[in-house]
């Protein structure tokens, strides 16, 4: 998915928990830990202060089986 930054100043973590349905701040560090979020082409930090205008782009990997035993 593609977003635009409309605010200057937001940390990448914050902007993608906000405008994100259903994604909290933590799990989006950790889609950008993990590569899946592209800050104007280049792989984003999640520290990283956005400007308006900025390409956020993210993909959200599908979900891993989990084999539990009881």
């Amino acid at each position: 998915m593609q977003l635009i930054a409309d605010l200057s100043g937001e940390r990448l973590d914050a902007f993608l928990a906000r405008t994100v349905p259903d994604l909290s701040r933590s799990a989006a560090q950790k889609l950008i830990e993990e590569g899946h979020v592209l800050r104007n082409g280049r792989p984003g930090k999640k520290n990283d202060k956005l400007a308006a205008g900025d390409m956020v782009i993210y993909t959200i990997p599908e979900p891993k089986t989990v084999d539990i035993t009881p």
